[in-house]
């Protein structure tokens, strides 16, 4: 029975997620942020491949990237990217150019992150009390942290694959068996730690409320699950129906922009899962010190709503009035 009740509460739970989560609109949403994620790519992957690269080598993280995206999009698609790394890196020039080469960046990198932040605070229903510059500031420190923790856990991702690699020798040589089968649980598992952290993180990290990790981990799990799915699906699609191919040369941007776009859904259904399971424990959640219940920020833009609808009508009834007086005048001459 307590099994049978568990598994009630979780389906409605995924049914109270998916109401509240398409009232939301997260089509529009998701093709806003793929639209940032395509010039936000660039910078981002060069952060990320300077800072897993220092440990292990520019050439071999940027083509363990290339490795991963060519299985989600193709291979063209991974080349694209490729080239992206390669034309936004930065060169051996003056000072001064590097200076700006390297702010804007770090403003493109964290493009992408902004935009997610503003979509998490909408399906957590709070809002910033002030855009001020220190906040602004603030914001673009968060998502350069996020970035940042791209690159770390590229670099976690590195570590654990050579470890494989050489526990790959020492198992073929002891039971060869065996050793495709722990050697492709031991990835699926550590692929699925790795994912779920990055969700997490940006559960966790990105909306303006104070959230406990247990939460959000599982919110983040419920993604990963979704995201694994979802790459298996969209990369039998994208290999047999080639959606891109009627673009022509542009087919590998439709790709990517199609590859962030269905991503963006499934972390947008995961961020609102986790509102819902908070909702049901009980949890308790609040806006940080930076942001306010969204309803505040709704009554004050309906307070300034009804104030243009009376000076609209104020306008329109003045108007009327003159036109009434010409039709009076031009009736009086007539006459």
């Amino acid at each position: 029975m307590r099994i049978k009740h568990k598994l009630t509460s979780f389906w409605s739970l995924i049914k109270k997620t998916y109401f509240n989560w398409n009232r939301n609109d997260p089509w529009a949403r998701s093709a806003t942020i793929a639209y940032y994620a395509l010039f936000s790519l660039p910078s981002l992957l060069i952060i990320v491949v300077s800072v897993a690269g220092y440990f292990f080598g520019q050439e071999a993280v940027q083509g363990r990237i290339t490795t991963q995206i060519s299985e989600f999009i193709g291979v063209e698609s991974a080349r694209a990217i490729e080239g992206m790394i390669a034309n936004a890196a930065l060169n051996d020039s003056s000072t001064l150019a590097l200076i700006f080469g390297f702010a804007f960046l770090i403003f493109g990198a964290t493009g992408v992150f902004f935009q997610l932040k503003a979509a998490m605070n909408n399906i957590w229903n709070v809002a910033a009390k002030r855009n001020t510059v220190k906040r602004i500031i603030i914001n673009r420190i968060i998502s350069l942290g996020m970035v940042f923790v791209l690159g770390l856990l590229m670099l976690i991702s590195l570590v654990i694959s050579a470890i494989l690699a050489a526990l790959n020798d020492y198992l073929a040589s002891i039971a060869p068996v065996i050793t495709t089968f722990m050697l492709d649980l031991l990835n699926f598992l550590i692929s699925f730690i790795i994912i779920t952290s990055l969700f997490a993180a940006i559960f966790k990290w990105l909306p303006d409320v104070k959230l406990r990790w247990k939460t959000t981990y599982l919110g983040a799990m419920l993604t990963t699950v979704l995201f694994l799915l979802a790459e298996y699906i969209i990369g039998f699609y994208f290999g047999q129906s080639n959606p891109g191919s009627v673009y022509g040369g542009a087919s590998s941007v439709v790709l990517i922009l199609l590859w962030v776009y269905y991503t963006c859904l499934i972390v947008f259904f995961g961020a609102e899962f986790t509102v819902q399971y908070a909702l049901h424990k009980k949890d308790r959640v609040e806006p940080n010190e930076y942001a306010e219940p969204a309803i505040y920020r709704e009554l004050e833009l309906l307070e300034r709503k009804k104030g243009q609808l009376i000076d609209e009508k104020r306008l329109l009834d003045t108007l009327q009035s003159y036109s009434e007086e010409d039709e009076s005048d031009s009736s009086k001459s007539s006459k």
